[in-house]
Formats: C-alpha cells, structure tokens, sequence
C-alpha cells in the first residue's frame, strides 16, 4: 500500500498540465471542527498601579519597609472620668515693693543741724545708710549728747527731726520735771536708749509694717542716769501716788507734745519696760498718744 501511493505522487507530481499539490489552496476548516480556541483579549486594570513592585528574588522572605510594618497594640484610653477636673489655682499677687529711701530735703536738713547745734548737741554726719527693704536714713547722723551737761547712751543713729525733738523735749520739760519731782535725785546726766535706728518690722514681727526705727525716726528710752542713781521707765501704777508714779506719768504726757507716737510703759506687751518715741507723720497732725 505504501508503494503505490508513492508511485501516484510521483506520476501526479511529473504529469504535464497538473497543478502541484503544494500550489493547491487548503480549504480552511469549518469553525465547529477548529481545535483552537480563540484569543482572549489581555484585560487591563482600570486604574494603574501606584508603585510597581519590586521583584523579589527567589529563595528570599519578603520585607516590608518600616512605614509599613504593623504597629504594636497600645494600652486601651482611660474610661472618662465622672468627676469635673480641678480648678487651676490663681498665681500669688506679687508683693508690694518696699518703699524707697526717704529723700532729705537739704535745706531743712541744714536748718535742723543749724539748731542741734545752738543746743549743744554732739553729734557727726553719717554716710547714707541703705539697708534694703525700705530700711534707711538719708542724712543719718550720729548722736553722742542731747545738750551741754546730758549725754546720750550708748551712741544713737537718727535722722536730725528725730534728735532734735528729743533734745527739745530734754531741755524743756525733762530737767524740769526731774527736778521737781526728784530733786534728792540731783542733775540729769545721760539718758539712756534700748533702740534707735535698726532695720527691723514693727516690734520685730516676721512680716507686716515697717517701723519707724528702720527709717530713723524713733527711739526706745529705757533709762534716766542722775548725779544720785537711775531711775528706770516703769509701768505706773493707777494706785500709785508717789512723787515717781507722777513724774513717770507726766512724762508719758508731755512726750506726746514733741513727738507723734508715745507708747507708754505697760502700753502693750512689746513696750514693758521702756518708752517708744517717733516722729511718723500723720493727717491733720494726729497722735497717737499711750
């Protein structure tokens, strides 16, 4: 069988006026007996990818960059709270600056040390004095004796007001007195002082008013020296009707003619055992007198 078809392409194939088999058109199949499938047309994305992968090499895990990696789980927020925060407390009031120096007027000054010295009163300038906190004295002097023949212990530091009404008051009204009242006490030698110029709080408290012993205008007299003993400042007493109970308080009274503030012996607990003068002014030159 193989042979004989063999010999009929070789007799078609050298036959003059016959067609060569591969001149022949091949008939195309018909559709239902084709044995391929048509092509499926490639889909594409309907939006274009942000960022094209990087091809990761095989045999190798993935890695996620940083940004992506998975957070780690935080605590669950509190529960709100039912109670109403609490309120923020207001800053402290800044405190009130202390006052400045109080300046001297020179020529008041000058008229002052001008009559300490038609008295006889002993006494030196001073370098301005500036202890901070309001404590000061402009034109401090140094006060060593109230006249000629009265001395002053132990050396006091004033301002010039404040000597010159102590020296007035010694002149005018204390010689009198003492020489009246105690005349077996003989002459008036010194007057002695617990206090004069300090930087201290009104009667030394931690907080509160200035005193006047911190501006030089006041001075704590503790003591009377005479010819023939002291005589202290002490509390008189209302039943006391000895010629001392009436010299002390006629000094309490006559001292609140030259000074501003008079506080008595037994006047208060901070005022026992001396008598406290000062010049702080007041309106309509009131004074407070105890």
């Amino acid at each position: 069988m193989r042979n004989t078809t063999l010999l009929l392409c070789l007799l078609l194939s050298t036959t003059p006026g016959i067609t060569r088999a591969d001149n022949v058109p091949i008939p195309e199949p018909r559709p239902e007996q084709s044995t391929q499938a048509p092509p499926v047309p490639e889909e594409k994305p309907a939006f274009p990818p942000a960022e094209e992968e990087k091809k990761i090499p095989a045999g190798k895990p993935s890695e996620a960059p940083p940004e992506t990696a998975r957070p780690t789980p935080s605590e669950p927020p509190p529960p709100p709270s039912s109670q109403a925060p609490a309120p923020v407390p207001a800053p402290a009031p800044a405190p009130t600056p202390p006052p400045p120096v109080e300046a001297e007027d020179p020529a008041a000054f000058e008229a002052c040390t001008k009559e300490l010295s038609t008295l006889g009163v002993a006494f030196k300038p001073l370098p301005r004095i500036d202890d901070g906190d309001g404590c000061g004295i402009d034109r401090p002097i140094a006060v060593t004796a109230l006249s000629r023949s009265v001395k002053l212990e132990p050396e006091a530091t004033l301002r010039c007001d404040t000597a010159l009404e102590l020296a007035r008051m010694t002149r005018d009204m204390l010689e009198p007195a003492a020489r009246l009242a105690m005349p077996e006490k003989g002459r008036l030698k010194a007057v002695h002082h617990a206090s004069a110029y300090v930087c201290r709080n009104r009667n030394g408290a931690d907080d509160g008013k200035i005193s006047e012993h911190a501006r030089g205008n006041a001075i704590d007299i503790s003591s009377l020296e005479f010819e023939n003993g002291t005589v202290p400042m002490s509390i008189a007493r209302p039943e006391a009707s000895d010629l001392p109970a009436a010299f002390q308080r006629s000094l309490n009274a006559f001292a609140c003619l030259y000074f501003r503030t008079v506080l008595s012996p037994g006047s208060d607990a901070a005022h026992q055992d001396h008598l406290h003068l000062d010049i702080l002014e007041r309106n309509g030159d009131f004074r407070y007198c105890r």
